[in-house]
């Protein structure tokens, strides 16, 4: 049942004691829905395990998300102003405290010990001064990052143990509070410049480090390794693109015939890895315009599926489509490849396809790609996240994400006669959508 707090005039309007009874409430429906499924409660102690952060509990994610909310707008009613304000940008030495603590190796040093490390011994290992890790630890420990057992005894917490656990998800931390972080810094003296619109304009990321992101990664091949990493732990635990696809790559037999998925881009990642693997039924081809991309993901593919999948490097992606197209392919799959293209390169791209579709009508391309949603779309708790989204493609890139008016003028400026069917999935962190694109016949 849906808070009535959550409305925009409810949010204003809520007492102090309102909003802690509707918190109460959500905390008791978690309760009684871990008694229920027999979920431990969560502790931030290391070696916790529990379902309870899991996206996998519906009443939990559902539960835990309003009561997310809500005590944000108990703070912030709390704090005032002035307060809020001081708390929203102080997190910065939060931020650079962590990213000095895993640039070291005191997390690893941590995790090989079955008992408190003393801060001797971490300085030692880490060379960094006693007084001055002392006082990052302290920090960090405020933030449940570490725990200090007794003085000067430190070991890892909940927190710190997922950065062992999940390494690709640790790149994806450390590359949020490096590049991204000094990148997020330097939008206003990008926005200062002109032109500064999203054609000609510069990006943030460009004015920080003096060149474009991927640019400057080639330059800086353990960064561009590190953005590699991240990326694969994003899409791993954030990005619902494969699960879209999933969903309209059909399991079992296609009535066309035509049995083979071609691939079209993907720069940190493939789609088909995945699907080879769950399709036994299908083909697949990747078509790349980069050897090194394709290198990449050739090496991923288990020796069982070798033989369904194809790697083809093409001079570019306009030139993608092959002759023999019309008779095998049943979808063209471009896999978050348009979010930084202009207009003219995706229509550019996707009526070189044409071809395959008038020849053979059953034939469909899907696009998967991000989406801004419309304002007040979302709670505002949830929201948030897209929101970053936008700032984040505007500050690394000088692009933005399209909305989904936006999307579908692009996709009728291919042919007339095209028809579009979209399907959305969100995550935590990202709101995307797959548009399934065939001829009327």
């Amino acid at each position: 049942m849906e808070n009535n707090v959550f409305s925009e005039r409810g949010s204003q309007a809520a007492s102090i004691v309102g909003l802690a009874n509707f918190i109460l409430d959500e905390c008791s429906a978690m309760e009684r829905a871990c008694e229920e499924d027999g979920t431990p409660q969560p502790s931030m102690l290391a070696g916790t395990s529990t379902a309870f952060w899991s996206a996998d509990a519906p009443k939990l994610t559902s539960s835990r998300s309003k009561a997310l909310g809500l005590l944000e707008k108990l703070a912030t009613l709390l704090q005032g102003p002035h307060e809020f304000l001081h708390e929203f940008v102080a997190p910065n030495w939060d931020h650079g405290a962590l990213y000095a603590f895993l640039q070291s190796s005191a997390l690893e040093y941590m995790a090989s010990s079955d008992s408190p490390v003393s801060l001797s011994s971490l300085s030692h290992t880490t060379d960094i001064p006693e007084d001055k890790l002392k006082r990052i630890l302290a920090l960090l420990r405020c933030k449940n990052i570490v725990d200090e057992r007794e003085e000067d005894m430190f070991t890892l917490t909940a927190v710190s143990e997922e950065l062992i656990r999940d390494q690709d998800f640790r790149a994806w931390v450390e590359f949020q509070l490096f590049e991204t972080r000094v990148a997020s810094a330097h939008l206003a003296q990008a926005l200062a410049k002109k032109p500064n619109d999203y054609e000609n304009g510069s990006s943030g990321f460009a004015e920080a480090w003096g060149s474009e992101m991927y640019d400057w990664h080639s330059k800086h091949p353990d960064k561009g390794d590190r953005f590699r990493q991240a990326m694969r732990g994003v899409s791993k635990s954030l990005d619902p693109a494969d699960s879209l696809l999933r969903k309209h790559i059909p399991s079992g037999g296609i009535s066309s015939g035509r049995i083979k998925i071609v691939e079209i881009g993907g720069r940190y990642g493939f789609a088909s890895i995945a699907l080879v693997e769950e399709r036994p039924e299908l083909s697949f081809e990747v078509r790349c315009d980069s050897q090194d991309f394709i290198r990449r993901g050739a090496a991923l593919v288990t020796a069982s599926s070798k033989e369904r999948i194809t790697f083809t490097d093409v001079d570019s992606l306009t030139d993608s489509l092959s002759k023999g197209d019309s008779t095998s392919v049943f979808a063209y799959v471009i896999r978050n490849v348009f979010w930084n293209w202009t207009d003219h390169e995706a229509i550019k791209l996707l009526q070189a396809l044409l071809p395959t579709l008038r020849a053979a009508p059953s034939t469909r391309i899907l696009v998967t790609d991000g989406v801004s949603p419309v304002s007040k779309q979302f709670l505002q708790h949830i929201e948030i996240a897209y929101r970053r989204r936008d700032i984040t493609t505007m500050v690394m890139h000088n692009v933005k994400q399209r909305t989904q008016a936006e999307w579908l003028k692009l996709f009728s400026q291919v042919h007339p006669s095209l028809k579009i069917t979209t399907d959305f999935e969100t995550s935590t962190h990202v709101c995307k959508a797959l548009w399934n694109l065939s001829l009327e016949s």
